[in-house]
């Protein structure tokens, strides 16, 4: 059996080679997520265990409980086994250099030298409270060099001008979400109350023992642990967001060994089809049907087996890649075994159910075939697994669209599971049902569009099956991308409510520098820009306050109509929710309130205008502050954004000018949209390099396919070339074919894709803020134009073999 397997392989391995290649791809995916998960959790250790890798033991202060002083680390250093004590502070302060002003960590390093845990790679430790060092990466992005003197800007302490004294080989990159690094001496941090104390002990001394008697002699607010122990909790809280990752990445594998799944079927399907005269000479010779079937699945056994063999090697390879671009093999390469065993055997038990129906079909050839020439037709019917799948993909939709009305998102997120398997298993017959048609419509038109439709109808079910790979593959980048442009639409939406302005620069007393206004006014992403007055004012049930004064066009583009439309009744002004409260009154009521110790009546709204210069102000018409309180202090600066402008090209220029002016602080919409976007297109940008392994084993399916058809269709093929069909007619034929297929999967996978990025994208932000429905035609037509894309280059070889087909084949026996 083994034998006669191995022969058939070898009489026509490329007729296998799509077999082949889906497998390696998947199992690809899956070891490469395999080492991936392993190296990246090594390298998170790293991460987290440096700081502490020069230390024995660590206490901890717990940060509710009142603050013990910044000498507290002296009771730590009393302990008669610890040598040495080094505080651990960070500080998140504003880096101004003349082109960039930009987010900062400060750390402190120790002191020393034996509690120190990187090395230098130029210049010289920090000794005063004016020096830091810097890491490499962050010297790097900032055109920073040692010898550098740099500003760094704190709420508390305000500027401070430092000196970059040295570069550090840290070895990684900080997982803070910061890109920019300093490392300051204790002096740095003098006055202030440490988090962490790290310790080391005399030699010879157990750092459990020093744990325990500290512990009987510090406060309880307290706590020492040994720096093995605070490494392990570290590492393990960094592990939650990369088993996250592994999860995303596990999935995306499954739905690749999916699209496998459905191509190696279809492939076997095809091929014994081919092969159905032999099948049924060998039951004629008395192969029963045990042996036929074992016969196929000896194959799928082989084929799987080397593509699962070859997919993991390289899988190895492929994820300590990802994680070295992620900077995560701080601690090499990690090869979890049992995982790597895992994917291959599921590269295996893949390839073996994938091929067990046709198998099963091909053992029920009966012997008599042996005397047939003609090739069978490959229908569709309608079958009970197809009424199933009917009927949860109607309970799904239901259930998904219940669920978004009502706004239950797990029976939301239970519909769309539902409904995905319900696709499953009743796609393929709907799709049979629209090749029918496309053949109908091909028919009018005759010739070559005729003929590719004609030989669709013939081979319906491994046409549909192919379809239904790139439905797969194309539906879920649809709905990624649905759900990134409605995500988009929803962050815009929250934040126009919450920040009425785009940008918003302050400064802490006086006026905005008026180089600083014609910078703002510069930007041509911003449609408005004016500096309104502002003045400090006592206002009784709020205290003193910062009052703006806007005129009537910044009040309307900026959703204060109400403000703007102020006429001869009592003047407005827009407070703050809590603002309102204090008051102890309803929006839209008249109050009397008494300004610097004079009595007036507003009538009070609340607005998001009165948050965006980052504190709770008050704002009313410029032409009502200049009546309550002379004066020409202009302290901030707002500006509208122009529909569709570029918000990372405003943000670059908001950042270049907050560099140039370190006076001054930016609020507004622009800042938190660019973190929330980021993230979001991270996480896009990802899946869709994910999906694209899908996409590509899809194509190989068609190209399959196509291929498998002609070597089937030769005598066919030959006999049109001899009624005087060309090659160009040839590879006509196959193109329309391919563009058939492509075209109905790129439909389907719209249709079923954008629904399920609304109801994913409503899953993540849903309960955050109100959903903004934003379908991406634009990208989705580009969906549209690859599937036609993809499926004629799935004819290029397919056409090179057809066109190659003399006219005198067809006169050839079978």
């Amino acid at each position: 059996m083994l034998g006669y397997a191995w022969a058939q392989i070898l009489a026509h391995p490329a007729r296998l080679a799509a077999v082949l290649s889906a497998i390696v791809l998947g199992t690809l995916f899956l070891a490469a997520t395999a080492v991936f998960a392993a190296t990246s959790a090594a390298g998170l250790r790293v991460v987290a265990a440096a700081p502490l890798a020069a230390a024995d033991v660590v206490v901890d202060r717990d940060p509710r409980a009142p603050d013990p002083g910044a000498g507290w680390p002296a009771s730590v250093a009393e302990h008669p086994d610890v040598t040495a004590t080094a505080p651990i502070h960070a500080s998140t302060v504003q880096l101004v250099t003349d082109d960039i002003r930009a987010t900062t960590n400060v750390y402190s390093v120790s002191d020393h030298p034996r509690l120190r845990w990187f090395e230098l790679v130029e210049g010289e430790w920090p000794a005063d409270s004016d020096e830091v060092v810097a890491d490499a990466p962050t010297l790097e992005s900032s055109g920073l060099a040692v010898g550098d003197t740099v500003r760094l800007l704190s709420g508390d302490d305000g500027e401070t001008e430092v000196t970059v004294v040295g570069a550090a080989d840290i070895g990684f990159r900080p997982l803070t979400g910061v890109q920019y690094q300093f490392y300051a001496s204790e002096d740095f941090f003098t006055g202030e109350s440490p988090l962490s104390v790290t310790a080391r002990i005399a030699e010879g001394t157990s750092p459990e023992a020093v744990v325990e008697e500290l512990d009987a002699t510090l406060p309880g607010d307290l706590y020492p642990m040994t720096a093995e122990e605070q490494a392990d909790l570290a590492a393990d809280r960094f592990a939650g967001g990369s088993q996250q990752l592994e999860m995303i990445l596990l999935v995306f594998a499954l739905i690749a060994l999916l699209a496998a799944g459905l191509v190696i079927a279809n492939t076997f399907a095809i091929l014994l089809s081919q092969r159905r005269r032999d099948t049924a000479l060998l039951r004629l010779v008395g192969a029963d049907r045990s042996q036929v079937r074992n016969l196929v699945l000896t194959e799928a056994l082989i084929v799987g087996s080397v593509g699962s063999l070859t997919g993991v090697a390289a899988g190895v390879g492929a994820g300590y890649a990802g994680a070295s671009l992620m900077g995560l093999t701080g601690d090499g390469l990690h090869v979890s075994v049992p995982a790597l065993v895992g994917a291959l055997l599921t590269g295996v038990v893949t390839t073996l159910c994938a091929a067990w129906f046709p198998a099963r079909d091909a053992a029920s050839t009966a012997p008599v075939e042996a005397l047939r020439s003609a090739s069978p037709r490959s229908d569709v019917r309608f079958r009970p697994v197809h009424a199933v799948g009917l009927g949860l993909a109607v309970l799904g939709a239901v259930s998904m669209a219940a669920g978004m009305l009502a706004e239950n998102l797990p029976a939301a997120i239970a519909g769309g599971f539902l409904g995905a398997i319900g696709l499953l298993l009743f796609l393929r017959y709907a799709i049979s049902l629209l090749i029918g048609v496309a053949d109908r419509l091909l028919r009018h038109r005759g010739g070559i569009p005729a003929l590719a439709g004609a030989s669709l109808r013939r081979d319906t079910g491994r046409a549909a099956t192919a379809t239904l790979t790139l439905v797969l593959g194309l539906g879920l980048i649809a709905a990624l991308a649905t759900a990134a442009s409605t995500g988009r639409a929803t962050i815009d939406g929250d934040l126009g409510e919450r920040f009425p302005v785009d940008v918003s620069a302050r400064v802490d007393s006086g006026s905005v520098s008026p180089d600083t206004v014609d910078m703002v006014r510069d930007i041509e992403e911003l449609d408005l820009v004016e500096a309104p007055r502002t003045a400090r004012v006592v206002i009784e049930g709020l205290g003193e306050t910062t009052v703006v004064g806007v005129s009537p066009e910044l009040a309307r583009a900026a959703g204060g109509g109400v403000l703007a439309e102020d006429g001869a009744g009592n003047p407005v002004m827009l407070v703050s929710g809590d603002q309102l409260g204090a008051l102890g009154a309803e929006s839209g009521d008249a109050v009397d309130l008494t300004v610097d110790g004079e009595r007036h009546r507003f009538a009070v709204y609340v607005s998001a205008l009165a948050t965006a210069s980052g504190t709770p102000s008050p704002v009313v018409r410029e032409g009502v502050l200049d009546s309550l309180v002379p004066g020409d202090e202009r302290g901030l600066v707002w500006g509208i954004a122009a529909e569709g402008a570029d918000n990372d090209a405003l943000a670059e220029r908001m950042s270049r000018i907050a560099g140039a002016d370190p006076g001054i602080s930016l609020n507004g919409a622009l800042s938190e949209r660019g973190d929330l976007t980021e993230v979001l297109d991270v996480l896009v940008n990802l899946s869709l390099a994910m999906l694209l392994v899908t996409v590509l084993i899809s194509g190989l399916g068609v190209a399959n396919t196509l291929s498998l058809s002609v070597l089937e269709r030769t005598r066919e093929l030959a006999l049109l070339r001899a009624l005087g069909l060309t090659r160009a007619g040839l590879r006509g034929t196959l193109a329309v074919e391919a563009t058939v297929i492509a075209f109905l999967g790129a439909l389907l996978g719209l249709v079923a894709g954008v629904p399920y990025g609304l109801v994913g994208v409503n899953a993540v932000i849903g309960e955050t803020a109100p959903l903004v429905v934003a379908v991406p035609w634009s990208q989705l037509a580009l969906v549209l134009v690859a599937a036609l894309v993809i499926g004629l280059a799935a004819t290029l070889f397919p056409a090179r073999r057809a066109a190659r087909i003399a006219p005198a084949e067809g006169l050839s026996g079978d």
